[in-house]
């Protein structure tokens, strides 16, 4: 993001959130499907994670940086936004940390 490249930021973003998904998703024994939509893995989760809701927003937000900062697009993203995306992506992975401590206890 200091560099200024702030679309790759927020790709990377959701590119965090979508693997700690998937890693759940694969910790938990179920398929992974080849998607990029985080609220839908979330969606997956919920029958092992009940408290998916808490990344609800999180999924919604990142999903959009799939595809849309990686290719050629009329999105512009600003620092702030980039920034919040970092922060989501630091929260799916502290939510998902909770969810792997919570099933080894």
């Amino acid at each position: 993001m200091s560099a200024g490249w702030l679309h790759t930021a927020c790709f990377h973003a959701q590119q965090c959130g979508e693997k700690w998904l998937k890693a759940l998703l694969t910790y938990y024994g179920q398929p992974v499907p080849r998607s990029h939509d985080l609220d839908y893995l979330a969606e997956l989760l919920e029958p092992f994670a009940p408290n998916v809701v808490d990344i609800r927003e999180a999924t919604l937000v990142l999903t959009e940086y799939a595809v849309s900062s990686r290719y050629p697009s009329p999105l512009e993203i600003t620092t702030d936004e980039a920034a919040h995306a970092v922060t989501y992506a630091q929260h799916i992975q502290e939510w998902a940390e909770k969810q792997l401590a919570r099933s080894t206890d």
